[in-house]
């Protein structure tokens, strides 16, 4: 996976508020099971789901736009208009809508637990990436 990082000209207020999510927010369970790997992971509605109320009473906004091979992450202030943003790209093996729509699934999982700097439990739903 390849990622890409920009910014607002300043990400004071947006780090200020980030310093206080990351307070908040708690540890990230792995609740859901991988079969294939015997293994668990943090599933994305576990994960939205522990996010919703520390990003709101941050004064937080987050959003994530699927774009062909990537998945853009954004990190929002609406407060003072400041915003982080990450892009990655990931080639599933195969094209079909199904691996297409997992990958998306994956990178969302990965990208809002990277971006805003959660505590995940020790996380390897990638297997030491395959």
């Amino acid at each position: 996976m390849k990622s890409i990082m920009n910014k607002s000209e300043s990400i004071k207020n947006i780090a200020a508020a980030l310093a206080v999510f990351q307070v908040k927010a708690e540890k990230i369970i792995k609740k859901a099971e991988n079969p294939f790997f015997h293994s668990k992971y943090a599933d994305l509605p576990s994960i939205l789901d522990a996010i919703a109320l520390p990003l709101t009473e941050s004064g937080l906004v987050v959003s994530q736009f699927p774009d062909g091979d990537g998945l853009t992450t954004l990190l929002m202030h609406p407060d003072s208009g400041e915003w982080i943003e990450a892009t990655g790209t990931m080639k599933p093996i195969k094209s079909d809508p199904q691996a297409i729509g997992s990958a998306i699934t994956y990178q969302r999982r990965y990208s809002l637990c990277a971006v805003p700097g959660l505590n995940v439990d020790s996380d390897d739903d990638g297997q030491a990436a395959s």
